[in-house]
Protein backbone atom coordinates (compact mmCIF):
# COMPACT_ATOMS: atom_id res chain seq x y z
CA UNK A 1 0.00 0.00 0.00
CA UNK A 2 2.82 2.21 -0.36
CA UNK A 3 2.31 5.23 -2.40
CA UNK A 4 3.94 5.76 -5.48
CA UNK A 5 4.59 8.53 -7.65
CA UNK A 6 2.71 8.66 -11.06
CA UNK A 7 3.82 11.13 -13.99
CA UNK A 8 1.52 12.27 -16.85
CA UNK A 9 2.28 11.69 -20.27
CA UNK A 10 2.18 13.84 -23.04
CA UNK A 11 1.55 13.09 -26.95
CA UNK A 12 3.56 14.71 -29.79
CA UNK A 13 1.97 18.25 -29.33
CA UNK A 14 4.83 20.85 -30.33
CA UNK A 15 6.36 23.07 -28.36
CA UNK A 16 3.42 24.94 -26.72
CA UNK A 17 0.63 22.02 -26.77
CA UNK A 18 3.48 20.07 -25.08
CA UNK A 19 4.49 22.72 -22.66
CA UNK A 20 0.98 23.90 -21.73
CA UNK A 21 0.14 20.12 -20.81
CA UNK A 22 3.40 19.48 -18.88
CA UNK A 23 2.35 22.93 -17.26
CA UNK A 24 -1.12 21.15 -15.85
CA UNK A 25 0.31 17.96 -14.83
CA UNK A 26 2.43 19.95 -12.58
CA UNK A 27 0.19 22.05 -11.47
CA UNK A 28 -2.14 19.12 -10.17
CA UNK A 29 1.37 17.69 -8.38
CA UNK A 30 2.48 15.44 -10.96
CA UNK A 31 6.11 14.05 -9.94
CA UNK A 32 6.70 13.83 -13.43
CA UNK A 33 5.76 14.54 -17.31
CA UNK A 34 6.88 12.34 -19.91
CA UNK A 35 6.07 14.32 -23.36
CA UNK A 36 6.89 12.58 -27.20
CA UNK A 37 9.66 13.34 -29.12
CA UNK A 38 11.34 12.83 -32.18
CA UNK A 39 11.02 16.17 -34.47
CA UNK A 40 12.64 16.67 -37.10
CA UNK A 41 16.41 17.67 -35.88
CA UNK A 42 17.30 17.26 -32.42
CA UNK A 43 17.41 20.85 -31.92
CA UNK A 44 13.83 20.72 -32.15
CA UNK A 45 13.77 17.77 -29.17
CA UNK A 46 15.98 20.31 -27.13
CA UNK A 47 13.44 22.89 -27.74
CA UNK A 48 10.81 21.11 -26.53
CA UNK A 49 12.53 19.84 -23.35
CA UNK A 50 14.10 23.30 -22.56
CA UNK A 51 10.09 24.75 -22.71
CA UNK A 52 8.88 22.17 -20.92
CA UNK A 53 11.39 22.27 -17.91
CA UNK A 54 10.77 26.03 -18.01
CA UNK A 55 6.99 25.23 -17.56
CA UNK A 56 7.41 22.66 -14.84
CA UNK A 57 10.37 24.19 -12.70
CA UNK A 58 13.33 22.37 -11.52
CA UNK A 59 10.85 19.45 -8.85
CA UNK A 60 9.60 17.53 -12.06
CA UNK A 61 11.04 14.69 -13.47
CA UNK A 62 11.21 15.12 -16.91
CA UNK A 63 11.06 11.66 -19.26
CA UNK A 64 11.29 11.67 -22.88
CA UNK A 65 9.92 9.14 -25.26
CA UNK A 66 11.17 8.41 -28.66
CA UNK A 67 8.65 5.59 -29.98
CA UNK A 68 11.07 3.97 -31.25
CA UNK A 69 11.61 6.39 -34.33
CA UNK A 70 15.53 6.36 -35.04
CA UNK A 71 18.01 4.06 -36.22
CA UNK A 72 20.61 3.23 -33.89
CA UNK A 73 23.51 5.74 -35.28
CA UNK A 74 21.48 8.18 -35.04
CA UNK A 75 19.64 7.87 -31.43
CA UNK A 76 23.68 7.85 -30.25
CA UNK A 77 24.25 11.17 -31.87
CA UNK A 78 21.00 12.94 -30.28
CA UNK A 79 21.52 11.34 -27.10
CA UNK A 80 25.06 12.89 -26.63
CA UNK A 81 22.85 16.46 -27.06
CA UNK A 82 20.12 14.90 -24.57
CA UNK A 83 22.73 13.85 -22.14
CA UNK A 84 22.78 17.34 -19.91
CA UNK A 85 19.57 17.54 -19.93
CA UNK A 86 19.23 16.31 -16.45
CA UNK A 87 16.38 13.62 -17.76
CA UNK A 88 14.96 11.07 -15.77
CA UNK A 89 15.32 8.39 -19.17
CA UNK A 90 14.92 8.62 -22.50
CA UNK A 91 12.15 5.61 -23.71
CA UNK A 92 12.45 3.21 -26.71
CA UNK A 93 14.81 5.55 -28.87
CA UNK A 94 14.72 2.43 -31.38
CA UNK A 95 13.05 -0.39 -32.39
CA UNK A 96 11.75 -2.11 -29.74
CA UNK A 97 12.81 -5.52 -30.08
CA UNK A 98 16.40 -4.37 -31.46
CA UNK A 99 18.01 -5.74 -28.36
CA UNK A 100 21.71 -5.24 -29.88
CA UNK A 101 20.91 -1.63 -30.92
CA UNK A 102 19.58 -0.49 -27.22
CA UNK A 103 22.12 -1.70 -25.55
CA UNK A 104 24.81 -0.17 -27.51
CA UNK A 105 22.60 3.51 -27.56
CA UNK A 106 22.89 2.57 -23.33
CA UNK A 107 26.49 1.86 -23.49
CA UNK A 108 27.29 5.29 -25.24
CA UNK A 109 24.48 7.24 -23.67
CA UNK A 110 24.75 8.36 -19.56
CA UNK A 111 20.99 9.32 -19.30
CA UNK A 112 19.35 6.00 -18.55
CA UNK A 113 17.53 4.17 -21.35
CA UNK A 114 13.70 2.89 -20.70
CA UNK A 115 12.06 0.17 -22.66
CA UNK A 116 9.78 -2.43 -22.29
CA UNK A 117 5.74 -1.81 -22.90
CA UNK A 118 6.44 -4.19 -26.19
CA UNK A 119 7.78 -6.83 -24.50
CA UNK A 120 5.28 -9.66 -25.28
CA UNK A 121 5.77 -12.06 -22.18
CA UNK A 122 8.62 -12.53 -19.92
CA UNK A 123 11.05 -14.29 -22.87
CA UNK A 124 11.23 -10.63 -24.22
CA UNK A 125 12.16 -9.46 -21.23
CA UNK A 126 14.71 -12.06 -20.58
CA UNK A 127 16.11 -11.73 -23.83
CA UNK A 128 16.49 -7.50 -23.67
CA UNK A 129 18.32 -8.27 -19.91
CA UNK A 130 20.68 -10.70 -21.43
CA UNK A 131 21.61 -8.36 -23.70
CA UNK A 132 21.67 -5.25 -21.93
CA UNK A 133 19.49 -3.51 -23.54
CA UNK A 134 17.78 -1.16 -20.68
CA UNK A 135 19.12 0.74 -17.60
CA UNK A 136 15.34 0.41 -16.62
CA UNK A 137 12.13 -1.96 -17.39
CA UNK A 138 8.35 -0.77 -18.09
CA UNK A 139 6.28 -3.61 -18.21
CA UNK A 140 2.57 -3.62 -19.70
CA UNK A 141 0.48 -5.93 -17.52
CA UNK A 142 -1.70 -7.17 -20.93
CA UNK A 143 1.39 -7.72 -22.78
CA UNK A 144 3.67 -9.05 -20.20
CA UNK A 145 0.85 -11.97 -18.95
CA UNK A 146 -1.19 -10.76 -16.58
CA UNK A 147 -0.45 -10.27 -12.73
CA UNK A 148 1.18 -13.78 -12.72
CA UNK A 149 3.69 -12.63 -16.24
CA UNK A 150 4.04 -8.82 -13.94
CA UNK A 151 5.20 -10.77 -10.89
CA UNK A 152 7.52 -12.62 -12.68
CA UNK A 153 9.17 -9.86 -14.25
CA UNK A 154 9.73 -8.29 -11.10
CA UNK A 155 11.61 -10.75 -10.09
CA UNK A 156 13.69 -10.76 -12.85
CA UNK A 157 13.84 -7.11 -12.49
CA UNK A 158 14.88 -7.30 -9.19
CA UNK A 159 17.35 -10.05 -9.47
CA UNK A 160 19.27 -7.07 -11.72
CA UNK A 161 18.65 -4.61 -9.46
CA UNK A 162 16.80 -2.55 -11.98
CA UNK A 163 14.11 -0.24 -11.35
CA UNK A 164 10.68 -0.97 -12.75
CA UNK A 165 7.38 1.51 -14.10
CA UNK A 166 4.49 0.36 -15.83
CA UNK A 167 2.87 0.85 -19.20
CA UNK A 168 -0.61 2.24 -18.73
CA UNK A 169 -3.23 0.19 -17.22
CA UNK A 170 -2.40 2.67 -14.11
CA UNK A 171 -5.57 1.63 -11.72
CA UNK A 172 -3.98 -2.49 -11.53
CA UNK A 173 -0.17 -1.34 -12.34
CA UNK A 174 -0.79 0.92 -9.54
CA UNK A 175 -1.70 -2.29 -7.04
CA UNK A 176 1.10 -4.55 -8.79
CA UNK A 177 4.29 -1.56 -8.62
CA UNK A 178 2.71 -1.53 -4.64
CA UNK A 179 3.88 -5.26 -5.05
CA UNK A 180 7.14 -4.94 -6.98
CA UNK A 181 10.66 -4.69 -4.49
CA UNK A 182 12.27 -2.09 -7.13
CA UNK A 183 9.12 -0.21 -8.22
CA UNK A 184 9.84 3.40 -9.33
CA UNK A 185 7.07 5.37 -11.37
CA UNK A 186 3.70 4.95 -12.15
CA UNK A 187 2.91 6.40 -15.37
CA UNK A 188 -0.88 7.90 -15.42
CA UNK A 189 -3.54 8.06 -17.86
CA UNK A 190 -7.15 9.27 -17.26
CA UNK A 191 -8.76 7.38 -20.42
CA UNK A 192 -10.77 4.98 -18.24
CA UNK A 193 -12.32 7.09 -15.84
CA UNK A 194 -15.59 7.59 -17.26
CA UNK A 195 -16.54 4.08 -16.91
CA UNK A 196 -14.95 3.54 -13.68
CA UNK A 197 -16.96 3.62 -10.38
CA UNK A 198 -13.99 4.67 -8.32
CA UNK A 199 -10.99 5.91 -10.69
CA UNK A 200 -7.37 5.81 -9.15
CA UNK A 201 -6.82 8.18 -6.77
CA UNK A 202 -4.10 10.72 -6.63
CA UNK A 203 -2.98 12.52 -3.73
CA UNK A 204 0.26 15.26 -4.57
CA UNK A 205 1.15 13.34 -7.41
CA UNK A 206 0.91 9.87 -5.56
CA UNK A 207 -1.11 6.95 -6.23
CA UNK A 208 -2.73 6.31 -2.96
CA UNK A 209 -3.96 2.72 -3.35
CA UNK A 210 -4.56 1.88 0.51
CA UNK A 211 -7.55 -0.54 1.03
CA UNK A 212 -8.52 -0.75 -2.62
CA UNK A 213 -8.59 -4.85 -3.10
CA UNK A 214 -7.90 -6.59 -5.80
CA UNK A 215 -7.45 -5.13 -9.61
CA UNK A 216 -8.10 -1.24 -8.43
CA UNK A 217 -11.41 -2.03 -10.79
CA UNK A 218 -14.94 -1.79 -10.48
CA UNK A 219 -17.00 -0.51 -13.37
CA UNK A 220 -19.99 1.75 -13.80
CA UNK A 221 -21.75 0.08 -14.71
CA UNK A 222 -24.61 2.43 -16.18
CA UNK A 223 -21.78 4.42 -17.87
CA UNK A 224 -20.35 0.94 -19.50
CA UNK A 225 -23.92 0.46 -20.78
CA UNK A 226 -23.48 4.21 -22.69
CA UNK A 227 -20.66 3.06 -24.85
CA UNK A 228 -22.44 -0.16 -26.03
CA UNK A 229 -23.25 -0.67 -29.71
Amino acid sequence: EKPVPAYGGIGFDGVLGTANAAEAFAKRGFKGVKPKIGYPTVADDLTVIRTVRKAVGPNVAIMVDYNQCLVPVEAIARLRMLDGEELTWVEEPTLAHDYAGHAQIAREATTPIQCGENWWGTLDLQHALDAQASDYVMPDVMKIGGVSGWMRASSLAQARNLRVSNHLWPEISAQLLCLTPTSHWLEYADWWNPVLAEPLNLENGMADVAGVLGTGVAWNEAAVAQYTV
